[in-house]
Parts: C-alpha cells; structure tokens; sequence
C-alpha cells in the first residue's frame, strides 16, 4: 500500500463529528477534526493498472466545541483505481456515541473537490439522523491520517 492509497482510505473515515447534543427536531451544524488510522488494504490488481481494495479502519472525531461528545466510527469500503489515475471509493461508517450509533454512507473520488457523507440512520436517541457534510483529509504517517470537516445532522 502506498501513500497515496493511504490518503484515499483513511479519508473514508472523516465523515462525521461536532456537537452530538441533539434534540429531536434539531438541525445541528457540525464540524472538527479528524485522525484515522488504516487497519485493512486489501489491494488486488485485477488488470494492468487496474486495481481494486477493500477498507476498513477506525477514525477519533474531536469537534471544534470542546464542550461536545467526542467519539470513534468504524468505517469500511471499496475503491477502484484506474488505469488513467482516476479513482473513486464509497463506503460506510458507524459512530459509537453515548446514547445510541449513527449510520452514514460516504463517497470519494479524483472527480471530487471535497468528498461526501450522508447519516442513513441511527438508533436510540439518534433514530430517524440524517444530514449531510464533506470532508478532506492529508497524510501524517502511512498509516495515520489528519483532516477536517463540516456539515449537519438532523434529528426528527
């Protein structure tokens, strides 16, 4: 695994944070810090420069207000890198939080400026989350990765 292919994994783990102090009906905006760390890359070259991996890591998610929860997710997915350099991963993540654990879908690729997250769900207090954000990360090490970002959750 490269550092490049690093930088694209662990990014999958930047979807969420903020201030998890949500009540039903509230529209929270969030955003902070991410660090990641890459626990699996499974890389298979399936033809010339064609390659596909599959991800799974943890991530620590610390919010810019130090007064909320921070907390970890645990985030897989797939990528496929082409032969002309482009690529493109998606995948999912859960957030381990006091008081229940949030679902979210996440998307990356080189046609993308920022990558996407959306909640898909949640249970206890955060049943029924959805919102949305982007995120981007930079290497620290092979295996650490560093980032921020920005969005909202919902709650109904």
């Amino acid at each position: 695994m490269n550092t490049k292919q690093i930088l694209f994994a662990v990014s999958a783990g930047l979807l969420v944070s903020g201030s998890f102090t949500v009540a039903a009906g509230k529209n929270v905006s969030e955003a902070g810090v991410i660090v990641c760390v890459n626990d699996k890359w499974d890389e298979k070259e399936i033809e010339k420069g064609h390659k596909i991996a599959d991800y799974a890591g943890p991530c620590v998610n610390i919010p810019d207000d130090p007064a909320a929860e921070k907390f970890v997710e645990d985030c897989v997915g797939k990528y496929e890198f082409m032969p002309d350099e482009s690529w493109k991963g998606s995948g999912t993540c859960t957030l381990n939080l006091k008081g229940g654990h949030v679902t979210s879908s996440w998307e990356e690729g080189s046609h993308l400026k920022e990558y996407t997250y959306k909640y898909t769900g949640g249970d206890g207090k955060y049943k029924g989350a959805t919102g949305s954000g982007t995120y981007k990360t930079d290497n620290l090490t092979d295996r650490f990765m560093g980032g921020r970002f920005k969005g909202n959750m919902e709650l109904p």
